[in-house]
């Protein structure tokens, strides 16, 4: 079995997607109403639809994305500083296996970015 999708709402379509593929390397599939589906490199979709208000998840819900190296995941925790993204746990790595931070998405969804030396 195999974890297709992830739906979300957001009030702005354009800065979400705009986030998710400026950051985790996204691109537009197809329009899906007045929303789109989004697709990575490895299939997953990310469903992206307009709502009026953004539901509250329980505080340990998170998005997860797990990068190949390190490297990666500092490289995008200093391109999101740069534009000023909030941090919601600096980066921070742990010995020689992992390394992490968490963020907000436009829409105050909490993400986590990490590598895991496995």
């Amino acid at each position: 079995m195999t974890l297709n999708h992830l739906h979300i709402g957001t009030r702005d379509l354009g800065k979400s997607k705009e986030f998710y593929e400026t950051f985790f390397g996204f691109k537009k599939q197809f329009d899906h109403g007045d929303g789109v589906f989004l697709e990575n490199e490895a299939g997953f979709l990310l469903a992206i639809d307009p709502v009026v208000e953004i539901q509250k998840f329980p505080e340990c819900f998170h998005i997860g994305f797990c990068l190949q190296t390190k490297n990666q995941v500092q490289s995008i925790y200093e391109k999101m500083m740069s534009l000023g993204i909030i941090m919601t746990k600096e980066y921070q790595e742990y010995g020689s296996d992992a390394a992490a931070f968490y963020t907000l998405d436009p829409d105050g969804y909490k993400i986590e970015v990490s590598w895991h030396n496995d």
